[in-house]
C-alpha cells in the first residue's frame, strides 16, 4: 500500500482511482472525489490553518478548500512521519493574472476574504503571528544581505550570479533602508495595534495557481499553507506584485485592481499609505539572494542567475508603477 492509499484510508476513504495533479493526489471514491496532499507544514501549523479556514467558513466564506476531518476529528493524518491533509476536489482552472476578467473578481474575492477574517482569534503559533513584525524583519534581512555581500566579495573566483549580485546589492540595500525609514515614520505601530485587537488574516500566497475559477466564473480559493495574522495591505501588495509580473507592470491595471479591492474593503488612507514602503521593499531581490546564500537549495546556478536577472531588469518598471499609484491614490 502506498502512502497516499494509507492516508486516504485513515480519512475513511477507499480510493477507486488515484491521479497525481501538481503536488496533490486526486482521489476518486464511492464517497466522492477528494484532493489529498502531503503537507509541508508542522502539526501546529496545520491546526492554525484549520482554525483559520473554519473561522472563515463560519463567517460565510465557503469558497475555500476546507479540510476533511479524519474519524477522530483531526485535520491531518500521520503516515510514518508524513502529514497528509484532504479537501473536496473542485473542477476548476487557474486564474489568468493577465486578464481583467479574472483579476478584478480575484481582487474583490481578496477583499471579501479580509472582511470575513475580522474577529479571527488565532491559536498561539508564534511564527504565524506577524503583528508589528515588519521593522525587525526588514532590518534582519538587510543585515543578511550585507552578510551575503561579504561572502560574495570573499570568493576568489566569483560566479556569474555573484558578479551580478555585487553589481546590484548596494542599490537594493539602499532601497530597503529607504523602505524601512518610511515605515518607521508611518503610523504602522498604531495600525497594527488596532488590527491585533480586532483580528485579521492574510492568505499570504494569493497566486494565480491558488485562485481557481469554477463554472460560472465563481472563485474557489485553495492552499492556505502560508496564512498569517497580519495587515490586509500585506496580502494586497503581494497580489499586485504578482499581477504586475503578468501585465508588464501596467499601472492602469494595477489601479483598476486596487480600486476594485477598495470598493469591497475600504482601507483608511493612513493604512493604504503603507503601500509605499511595502512596494519599495526589495522583496524579490531578497528572495533570490536568500535562496542562493541562505537556504542553499539544490538548484543549478543558472536557475538562480536567471531569477536574479529578471529581478534586476524590472526595477525601473516597479518604480514607475509605484509613482503612478502614489499619484492616483494620493499616497504622498
Amino acid at each position: 500500500m502506498t502512502r497516499e492509499q494509507a492516508a486516504a484510508a485513515q480519512f475513511g476513504i477507499s480510493p477507486s482511482k488515484i491521479t497525481t495533479v501538481r503536488r496533490a493526489f486526486k482521489i476518486a471514491s464511492d464517497k466522492g472525489t477528494f484532493a489529498l496532499k502531503e503537507s509541508r507544514q508542522s502539526k501546529t501549523g496545520i491546526l492554525f490553518i484549520h482554525a483559520a479556514k473554519e473561522y472563515l467558513y463560519k463567517q460565510g466564506t465557503t469558497n475555500i478548500d476546507r479540510y476533511i476531518l479524519s474519524p477522530d476529528e483531526s485535520p491531518y493524518v500521520d503516515i510514518d512521519g508524513h502529514l497528509f491533509v484532504m479537501s473536496s476536489w473542485v473542477e476548476s482552472r487557474e486564474a489568468h493574472y493577465d486578464s481583467p476578467s479574472d483579476v478584478i473578481p480575484a481582487a474583490e474575492n481578496l477583499a471579501e476574504l479580509h472582511q470575513s477574517a475580522r474577529g479571527f482569534a488565532p491559536p498561539t503559533v508564534p511564527e504565524r503571528i506577524w503583528w508589528g513584525a515588519w521593522p525587525s524583519l526588514w532590518q534582519e534581512r538587510l543585515d543578511k544581505l550585507q552578510q551575503y555581500k561579504t561572502i560574495a566579495e570573499g570568493q576568489m573566483a566569483p560566479s556569474r550570479f555573484e558578479r551580478r549580485f555585487l553589481r546590484h546589492i548596494d542599490r537594493y540595500c539602499k532601497q530597503g533602508q529607504d523602505a524601512l525609514e518610511i515605515l518607521l515614520k508611518s503610523p504602522y505601530a498604531e495600525i497594527t495595534t488596532r488590527y491585533q485587537a480586532v483580528g485579521s488574516l492574510c492568505h499570504h500566497d494569493y497566486s494565480e495557481r491558488n485562485v481557481l475559477f469554477t463554472g460560472g466564473q465563481s472563485i474557489h480559493l485553495v492552499d492556505f499553507d502560508y496564512c498569517i495574522c497580519d495587515l490586509p495591505i500585506h496580502d494586497l501588495v503581494n497580489f499586485l506584485r504578482r499581477l504586475a509580473k503578468f501585465t508588464n507592470y501596467n499601472s492602469h491595471m494595477a489601479c483598476r485592481v486596487l480600486t476594485a479591492y477598495l470598493d469591497k474593503n475600504p482601507l483608511p488612507q493612513e493604512e493604504l499609505q503603507l503601500f509605499v514602503p511595502l512596494w519599495l521593499w526589495p522583496q524579490k531581490f531578497w528572495e533570490v539572494a536568500h535562496q542562493f546564500y541562505g537556504e542553499k537549495r539544490v538548484r543549478s546556478r543558472g536557475t538562480y542567475l536567471d531569477r536574479l536577472r529578471r529581478r534586476c531588469r524590472t526595477r525601473d518598471k516597479e518604480q514607475r508603477l509605484l509613482e503612478n499609484v502614489v499619484s492616483a491614490f494620493q499616497l504622498a
